[in-house]
């Protein structure tokens, strides 16, 4: 942190040199003034995206359209962006235009809460125009200026609130709360791809148990009615872990629904969470055994049990699960002693599905210790079944 900081600070010190103003502003500030470690530093300044770009040797217009530029100083990367003056909002995220200002009390005043809306100088002076210390010092998020315009110009700061809840475990506002409540379904409106990046977000913090009861509280599903089961259910708990693959599981398993198709999530993430519902559905009156351990490892099994003890605190499996990995003889086909060249060797076979066949009847075998994995073992049983079975074909 202190190798970026003084980074940091080389480039402000470039933009006042050039007669430009530059503050650190944003998140950055925040986690300073609360003692923790940010990994993102940005820096607003007065000067134009093409200027800025002038000024140092390694640039990268990355947010061009909204006056950022991203400068690299060595292996450290910060965000440069002009101040700015928003416009009239599109859709309840874009701005209609960009108005870049030269005044650094103009581009605070556009941002989402008071605790987000800090800049502070090269000598560390803090600019605080809406007492987002005091917010600070009272746990408290809250929407700058008019609630309900800051939520109708970005319907996403919405969500927003509700991840530094779960990053910070700040509480709401009460009349910021009333707003969201009020303007929940304006989610409805905005790009999946941006909704899912903030679930992925609120998941992955500690107060997410918190941010989770204020969804449910704000009824978010009248924007996403297929979280609805979900968030009810978890509104009743307590002292839970949870991924966000976990959560959009144990929301669809409850629904009794396939993945929405609205709901874009990558191909990898689809298959877990197919896995999961599955996994659930078949272990609800079943124990997990060798095979499903062998042929999918322990991590989508226990996510799958995490959701099952949720929805059933008698049902977990977890210990049953940990143990049978560990006593895995095999954990891969080719842990196997006893090789497909091997089974070759032993026969005119040349079929590859009846080889593949053998392989499979190996490994069951193994996995669930009728065989020793052994080589002359696997020999004489292949032997066996070469003469009983495949040989007469």
């Amino acid at each position: 942190m202190n190798k970026n900081y003084r980074k940091g600070q080389s480039v402000i010190k470039t933009l006042l040199e050039n007669g430009y103003q530059a503050y650190f502003v944003g998140g950055f500030v925040r986690d300073r003034l609360l003692n923790k470690e940010a990994n993102d530093i940005d820096i607003t300044t007065d000067a134009l995206p093409n200027e800025v770009m002038k000024l140092f040797s390694k640039t990268k217009a990355t947010g061009i359209k909204y006056g950022t530029v991203t400068v690299f100083i060595g292996a450290s990367q910060f965000e440069v962006t002009t101040f700015r003056a928003d416009m009239d909002y599109l859709d309840h995220r874009r701005p209609e235009k960009v108005v870049y200002s030269k005044s650094i009390e103009e581009d605070l005043k556009r941002r989402d809460f008071t605790i987000n809306a800090f800049a502070m100088s090269l000598d560390e002076n803090i600019v605080d125009l809406f007492n987002g210390r005091q917010d600070l010092d009272n746990h408290l998020i809250r929407a700058i200026g008019i609630p309900d315009i800051r939520f109708k110009e970005d319907a996403l700061r919405i969500l927003r609130a509700f991840r530094f809840v779960s990053k910070l475990g700040f509480d709401i506002e009460e009349n910021t709360f009333i707003s969201i409540k009020k303007n929940i379904e304006l989610l409805s409106k905005i790009a999946i791809e941006r909704i899912l990046d903030e679930f992925k977000k609120i998941m992955e913090y500690s107060y997410k148990e918190k941010a989770i009861k204020l969804m449910f509280e704000a009824n978010i599903f009248k924007a996403f009615p297929e979280l609805e089961k979900g968030l009810a259910l978890l509104n009743k708990k307590t002292n839970y872990m949870m991924n966000y693959l976990e959560f959009f599981s144990l929301c669809y398993y409850l629904e009794n629904i396939d993945i929405p198709l609205n709901w874009r999530f990558s191909n990898k993430e689809k298959a877990i969470i197919n896995k999961i519902i599955e996994l659930v559905t078949v272990t609800e009156h079943d124990r997990y055994n060798e095979m499903i351990i062998y042929r999918l490892g322990k991590d989508i099994p226990l996510m799958a049990n995490n959701v099952s003890r949720l929805i059933n605190p008698n049902n977990d499996q977890e210990e049953l699960i940990v143990n049978i990995y560990k006593s895995l003889p095999i954990y891969r086909t080719c842990d196997l002693k006893f090789k497909g060249q091997d089974i070759l060797d032993l026969t005119t076979l040349n079929n590859a599905e009846v080889i593949g066949d053998i392989i499979d009847d190996i490994t069951y075998q193994v996995i669930t210790n009728k065989l020793n994995n052994n080589y002359d073992e696997i020999r004489s049983y292949v032997m066996s079944l070469l003469e009983n079975k495949y040989d007469k074909e």
